[in-house]
């Protein structure tokens, strides 16, 4: 499947992205631009980073090898014991990544133009349903946006593959929400997310990385020269 060249031609070479990229772009360009362009400023290690981290490793640690959850985390179990012994093939922190014409890519491949990480994966043994579960630590939301790009870029990677159920599982709020998509919504993922990337590669091209106040300024942004740091 190819994209419209006119969006998706990187403007300048190198050019990136991911989901993550795209929400912080999205919040605030002038952040997104001193932590991910210039990286002269790194984003601090707070709490709730650390905690996230210890979570995904804990989780993968738990499906992909067996081994006990830490302390804390044994109301997780059961669910986790269901992901781990499913039938089919289970993966992991699945990498994979994309080119712009949407062929796929290696994570880190030669023209890699978007990638993401799978928290779960599992192709059931017909090879034409998956299952993507991605665990979240932050508050339930409905923004499907990401597992979206997850269920395209499965798409892409498998043939066989005829439709994807995804999950964002809140784990501090025991909530899962769940969407499936078929092989034919691709075309609508595509569109619903192609102008968002291209306003990324016109401030990429520009050089234009306007400030965007939000609640983040106040607490959560470590850009002090912003004229909203604090604010």
């Amino acid at each position: 499947m190819q994209m419209n060249d006119e969006v998706i031609t990187p403007v300048v070479k190198g050019f990136t992205w991911s989901y993550s990229r795209l929400k912080n772009f999205e919040t605030c360009p002038k952040r997104y631009y001193h932590y991910e362009i210039t990286k002269d400023v790194r984003e601090p290690e707070s709490a709730q980073i650390i905690a996230g981290n210890a979570l995904h490793e804990a989780f993968r640690a738990r499906v992909a090898e067996g081994k006990k959850l830490p302390l804390g985390m044994g109301q997780h179990e059961k669910l986790l014991a269901k992901l781990a012994s499913a039938s089919g093939e289970i993966m992991c922190e699945q990498k994979l990544g994309l080119k712009d014409d949407l062929s796929p890519s290696a994570f880190f491949g030669k023209g890699v133009w978007f990638r993401t990480v799978l928290d779960y994966v599992r192709i059931f043994p017909d090879g034409q349903t998956a299952l993507v579960i991605d665990y979240k630590t932050g508050k339930p939301a409905t923004d499907d946006t990401q597992v979206a790009l997850c269920a395209l870029t499965l798409f892409q990677h498998v043939d066989k593959l005829q439709r994807v159920r995804t999950g964002l599982w809140f784990v501090n709020y025991d909530q899962i929400v769940h969407r499936e998509f078929e092989r034919n919504d691709v075309f609508k993922i595509v569109d619903n997310t192609l102008p968002r990337v291209a306003a990324m590669v016109r401030a990429r091209a520009d050089q234009e990385y306007p400030a965007k106040p939000g609640p983040f300024c106040r607490r959560w942004c470590a850009v002090t020269s912003c004229q909203f740091h604090g604010v």
